[in-house]
């Protein structure tokens, strides 16, 4: 049967100028599920229910153009073909409608599903039953009765349905179609009333068991497309016309299965242009194609085989089929391409039909007639060409016989192997050139190719020798060499070297897991060998010891001598650590002077020491610099597997906190982990937020200490000590929380306070005619480290109206050293202000005596440890007049601290000293009780 035979024609079309509104009116007229946009009686597009649905829920406006919405291309076919090829059309690319056209490729009708029914109803009469059509997609979406249009179709678009079950108390009370919801924008309903007004009813409903033609009759008795199937537990199915005609499909199984092998086939054939052609006498049609066919040609299904070719070519292929049976792999030119034809008859669907293949070996003709020329043929211009065009090739050129032995080799390919065109012309070349560990499968992999066994392999990499015994990775390309008749005579490939692209991917692997400066496993690497000892511990049941070293005080190596000595020192340590472990164990550098090790296989904590005091040991070994011999201590933290924790995160922190522990007791000692150390971290965390809060609170308060002239016993100044007034705890020592607050830059805030405090209360002092020294204000080194240093304490001075002249800045011989330059500056700067330096702790430090008398400074102040000895230690007396008289040669005032009694007191005015304070004096006051201790206290011992 003819399409034309088939398809009842419809008014089913509209011109390009119609709008959004003509369409639904004539959608709604004729009612139908779609229209057709014409132009010069041409399809150009198609609107359909779900388009029209989709602008009524948005309230598009009606008057646009309907081409502007509508869908395009539309899929066409001529109305003369046979049905069953429109179907296979419908079912290949799962669409509901076709569009037919004339010869002339003008608009004719539409073929609908329900036309393919009508065929299938007169061709077949199934025993199949309704069920065996349901499948998950069948399954009932449902809408409740009170629901407005507007969420019926939302419901309709987000489950991709054109019928919706309206149900009320779980009862089905109708049924709503696309269909439907055209008519209420044809009636312009608006989207919010209730869909139940406008729902079919009753529903039309069928049993499980009935049969497929009574299905169909039944819809076409009362006009409908869906029916409700009932299934078992209330459940509910909808069956369209398309599940009936998939069934019919499916019934004509043996009718399609040669169809599916074939297509599945055809799909297989990589690279090959494929047909199905059927025969209408005065022309051949297109019945399917594949992807590459359609890309290449330029063809579709429907179109005239013509198409594809020029007409001569086609009919003597045509003309070759019928009068010999067949055509098999013969070359044809289109379009300066070069295809391998073939062209059988067969039979699908008890219908003959014609296949056509078509291989594009342009590439391999071009190639064979190249090689043809430089290999076959003698003519000296083509022979000069092909020469020239290896040689400055710069790839190598490889041609092997069925052999595997060498006929051509580039100069490129010479060059690579350190060879001349004479050692390898002739020889083997896998048994010559092959890597031994490629060899066997290289051949192996040859010889199924020329023979063939299996098709060629297009590119593969392996390596080859070269003269001095070097090897070399190569990535081929490769094609077949054929004689005349097809034969295979051996394989033609070109050759790259990769060598370096491989050797920096394994670069790149190796940066990613190794540190670059000593080749040590990096933390990422780390992490999985812990994880993979861990585990190798948890199947023996032994332990698994980390160890976490850091080198003592290595920042100053890399401020003080450059960080080149600070790699060289790293790579001597890395070197030594690596002698005293054992092949299955590992060590890590994990930061610029942390290193993890990781000892596998302990039975005992007690054997751990051995490898500790041996790091230790290797610490006590000087390094030789250019800058002399170095001397280093270590900090090692250790945890053990599983006692301390079972995951490598918990056991890295906790080696990390028994390494802070090291750290904090003295440096150049290790420290087992304990429970107690992550208490005791918990701890510096929660005083570290108390800091915080403290600064913001501003809690910080100054105690004062008195300063003496040692003649005169006067008072001269005092030492602005701070002090955390803390609500709970009341008051805390410096000692409590200085170093944390160093270490977390909060020094920098505290310090301003103090200076802040202290100025204003030695101001209002000096007013009251109580106090006319200078109070002396320790300064952090981070404090100093700000640019901005000298402009933050003139301001804080200046806002106190102290005189900068009433101020003196105590700072550390660390601080001094750490940058002599910008400090020498800054400190040029608060002499210009009026405000006095003091060097504190002075001795315990390690500056250079020259810069004293390069930098501003104005007073040494002695350490008390070295007050504390004097008289009776002949060491410590002996420190203390070397400074004092130091102090003297360079014109600055010296002070001690930590005077306790009067025999300390005289020995320092005899060596010299001007200035002291101590408990012998007064111990740090609060405000009030200096403010007394000024009014009250006679202190003259001189």
């Amino acid at each position: 049967m003819l399409l034309s035979d088939l398809v009842t024609y419809k008014n089913d079309c509209i011109s390009i100028d119609s709008t959004l509104n003509d369409a639904i009116d004539r959608m709604g007229q004729e009612g139908i599920s779609h229209v057709i946009v014409v132009e010069n009686d041409s399809a150009i597009g198609i609107l359909t229910l779900k388009n029209i649905i989709e602008f009524y829920r948005n309230g598009t406006d009606g008057d646009i153009k309907a081409i502007d919405v509508a869908s395009y291309p539309v899929l066409s076919i001529h109305n003369d073909r046979p049905v069953e090829m429109a179907i296979e059309l419908m079912i290949d690319y799962d669409v509901r409608r076709l569009v037919l056209i004339d010869e002339k490729e003008n608009y004719i009708s539409t073929l609908l599903q329900s036309d393919i029914l009508t065929y299938y109803e007169n061709k077949v009469h199934t025993a199949q039953e309704v069920f065996q059509c349901l499948n998950r997609r069948n399954r009932a979406v449902s809408v409740h009765h009170d629901a407005s249009i507007l969420e019926a179709i939302n419901l309709l678009q987000s489950e991709n349905r054109d019928v919706l079950i309206v149900l009320e108390n779980n009862t089905p009370v109708g049924i709503v179609t696309e269909q439907d919801v055209l008519e209420l924008a044809y009636r312009e309903i608006s989207s919010s009333e209730p869909i139940a007004r406008y729902m079919h009813f009753p529903i039309i409903t069928v049993e499980m068991n009935e049969k497929v033609h009574d299905a169909i009759d039944m819809m076409r008795e009362r006009g409908v497309h869906h029916l409700m199937v009932k299934g078992r537990e209330n459940d509910m199915y909808l069956l369209s016309e398309k599940d009936l005609v998939l069934n019919y499909n499916t019934a004509l199984e043996v009718k399609l299965e040669s169809k599916l092998r074939d297509t599945k086939a055809t799909y297989n054939l990589l690279g090959l242009a494929f047909c199905e052609i059927i025969d209408l006498g005065e022309q051949q049609i297109i019945k399917w194609l594949n992807a590459e066919a359609m890309m290449t040609f330029q063809v579709k299904i429907d179109d005239c085989v013509s198409k594809m070719f020029p007409d001569k070519i086609w009919q003597t292929l045509l003309l070759t089929l019928r009068t010999q049976g067949g055509v098999d792999k013969e070359k044809i030119e289109i379009n300066d391409r070069v295809y391998e034809v073939t062209l059988i008859e067969a039979e699908v669907n008890n219908q003959p039909i014609m296949k056509l293949f078509l291989n594009d070996i342009s590439e391999l003709v071009r190639l064979g007639e190249e090689l043809r020329k430089t290999m076959e043929y003698t003519i000296e211009l083509e022979q000069e060409k092909s020469r020239l065009y290896l040689d400055v090739a710069s790839v190598m050129f490889l041609a092997l016989n069925k052999e595997g032995k060498v006929d051509l080799i580039n100069p490129k390919g010479c060059q690579l192997l350190g060879i001349t065109q004479e050692d390898a012309i002739g020889k083997d070349w896998f048994e010559t050139f092959t890597s031994n560990e490629d060899r066997e499968m290289t051949k192996t992999l040859f010889a199924d190719v020329v023979s063939g066994k299996r098709d060629v392999v297009e590119y593969y990499e392996n390596k080859v020798y070269t003269k001095e015994g070097n090897t070399r990775v190569i990535a081929w390309h490769n094609a077949l060499l054929k004689d005349r008749n097809g034969e295979i005579i051996g394989t033609f490939s070109s050759g790259e070297d990769i060598t370096k692209i491989r050797e920096s991917e394994r670069e790149i692997e190796r940066v990613t897991h190794y540190d670059v400066l000593t080749n040590l496993p990096n933390r990422l690497l780390l992490g999985a060998r812990l994880e993979h000892s861990m585990q190798r511990a948890k199947r023996e049941k032994t332990k698994v010891a980390v160890l976490y070293v850091d080198i003592d005080n290595f920042k100053d190596i890399n401020e003080s001598y450059g960080y080149n000595v600070g790699d060289l020192v790293i790579k001597r340590i890395a070197s030594g650590m690596r002698t005293l472990i054992r092949q299955e164990d590992t060590i890590s550098r994990v930061g610029g002077d942390e290193f993890v090790i990781i000892l596998e296989e302990i039975e005992e904590i007690s054997q751990c020491e051995r490898t500790l005091n041996q790091i230790m040991h290797l610490f006590k070994e000087p390094i030789d610099t250019s800058f002399g011999d170095l001397k280093l201590t270590a900090s090692i933290g250790i945890t053990i597997y599983p006692d301390d924790a079972e995951d490598g995160e918990t056991l890295l922190k906790n080696a990390d906190i028994a390494l802070r522990r090291a750290k904090e007791s003295g440096q150049n000692s290790y420290y087992f982990y304990t429970q107690e150390m992550s208490v005791q971290l918990f701890e510096r965390v929660l005083m570290e937020r108390e800091l915080h809060r403290a600064v913001e609170e501003k809690e910080f308060i100054v105690y004062y200490q008195p300063q003496i002239d040692l003649k005169s016993g006067k008072v001269i100044g005092a030492e602005a000590l701070v002090r955390w007034q803390h609500p709970s705890i009341g008051i805390v020592r410096p000692d409590m929380f200085i170093l944390l607050a160093e270490s977390n830059r909060l020094i920098i805030p505290i310090g301003e306070q103090v200076l802040a405090q202290a100025c204003a209360a030695v101001k209002r002092l000096i007013e009251q005619g109580l106090f006319k020294g200078r109070i002396s204000v320790n300064v952090s080194g981070k404090q100093f480290e700000r640019p901005d240093v000298v402009e933050t304490i003139h301001r804080i001075i200046t806002e106190s109206t102290l005189a900068p002249e009433f101020v003196e800045l105590e700072i550390t011989e660390s601080v001094l050293m750490s940058d002599p330059k910008e400090l020498g500056e800054k400190l040029i700067a608060l002499k210009a202000l009026g405000i006095e330096v003091a060097i504190d702790d002075f001795g315990t430090g390690y500056s250079s005596l020259s810069y004293l008398k390069s930098f501003s400074i104005d007073k040494l102040k002695i350490d008390q440890s070295f007050v504390r000895g004097i008289p009776s230690d002949e060491q410590d007396s002996a420190i203390v007049k070397a400074i004092i008289a130091m102090a003297h040669a360079l014109g600055l005032t010296t002070i001690a601290e930590g005077i306790e009694d009067e025999i300390q007191a005289s020995a320092l005015k005899e060596c010299g000293c001007q200035q002291g304070q101590g408990y012998i004096y007064a111990r740090p006051l609060s405000e009030e009780k200096f403010e007394e201790f000024l009014k009250y206290n006679d202190i003259s011992k001189s």
